[in-house]
């Protein structure tokens, strides 16, 4: 499985996020480490939680990212109406 087929799974859709887009590589390439015998089970369960982890951080920052840019529409329609009014 590639990382794009990874993200698929994941998300049901092509990404495009650069940062989402490195770590499935970086899950693919721990994914043909473990089936390889190069990682251990334990290891590799361990990869796969700060896999999540790193992913949940990734959505946060993409969350606040969203409603930053929210917040800043939001002040330009305020500070136009206080222009008009």
């Amino acid at each position: 499985m590639n990382a794009q087929m990874i993200l698929n799974e994941i998300y049901g859709t092509p990404v495009q996020d650069p940062a989402v887009l490195a770590l499935a590589k970086q899950l693919e390439q721990i994914t043909k480490d473990y089936e390889s015998g190069a990682l251990s089970k334990d290891e590799y369960i361990e990869l796969l939680a700060d896999f999540k982890t790193q992913q949940l951080i990734i959505a946060q920052c993409n969350d606040m990212a969203a409603k930053e840019k929210l917040n800043s529409i939001v002040n330009v329609v305020i500070n136009a109406a206080s222009i008009l009014a």
